[in-house]
């Protein structure tokens, strides 16, 4: 299938209203757009329970793709009884605070480590001779994709802040918020997804967990960003 709009969406973060008002704007029309999700559903903001629930509606519907992110892999770990704390002191306390009181909560919660089983950890797509990767975090550069850590599509910092990506593929991570990266590299780099090298490397996650940030998404194929209002202001560190 030839797709009209590949769309990158990065990190919500437990922001439901802001990513509602996103969605509404992307107009996604599930016949000709290709929606892949980034990863980083929950956590740190206040809304988990929402963002969890829509996304538990939307996994297996045409032309959406969901990508494990760190949060869930996290999450993953302390619904098995593994390093809950990790999980509890990186925002999910936030999540937990938003599920208290929940009936069926333990059947809420297995589909939800289900859903999250499902999530791959990369996505690839070729059309009109391109080729186009997808992970949460990045790569070790050289790796062939199917061989990549998931530590490093799921954690890592490195792609991100590279001075220069010369590669074939255009690779699209969230992971790393825009104003992260500003501190790092001691200067403003605005808040909209970062489009490098050519469009062959794209950063979407624009802090949309941190007041007056937004939750952004980008078309590959033509590099239209489109974002989320600021408000309502329910996220934080």
């Amino acid at each position: 299938m030839t797709y009209r709009r590949i769309l990158a969406i990065g990190d919500i973060h437990g922001n439901y209203q802001k990513f509602s008002t996103l969605w509404k704007r992307l107009d996604f029309d599930e016949t000709q757009d290709l929606a892949i999700f980034l990863g980083d559903y929950t956590d740190r903001g206040k809304e988990n329970r929402a963002i969890m629930e829509w996304v538990l509606g939307q996994v297996g519907k045409s032309n959406r793709v969901f990508l494990r992110g760190n949060h869930e892999e996290m999450m993953l770990a302390s619904l098995l009884g593994v390093d809950r704390e990790l999980w509890l002191q990186n925002g999910g306390d936030e999540t937990a605070r938003s599920l208290q009181g929940m009936e069926n909560l333990q059947d809420f919660l297995l589909r939800w480590a289900q859903a999250i089983k499902s999530m791959p950890y990369f996505y690839e797509v070729r059309q009109d001779g391109r080729t186009y990767w997808f992970m949460h975090a990045g790569l070790k550069l050289g790796v062939p994709l199917a061989e990549q850590d998931p530590q490093t599509l799921l954690w890592d910092r490195d792609f991100a802040m590279m001075s220069q990506y010369d590669g074939e593929e255009v690779i699209t991570t969230g992971h790393t918020p825009l104003p992260y990266l500003s501190y790092y590299m001691g200067k403003d780099l605005g808040d909209q997804p970062l489009i490098l090298d050519g469009g062959r490397r794209i950063l979407t996650d624009t802090g949309g967990f941190i007041q007056g940030g937004r939750i952004s998404a980008v078309d590959v194929l033509t590099q239209q960003i489109w974002q989320s209002d600021p408000m309502p202001e329910l996220g934080g560190y």
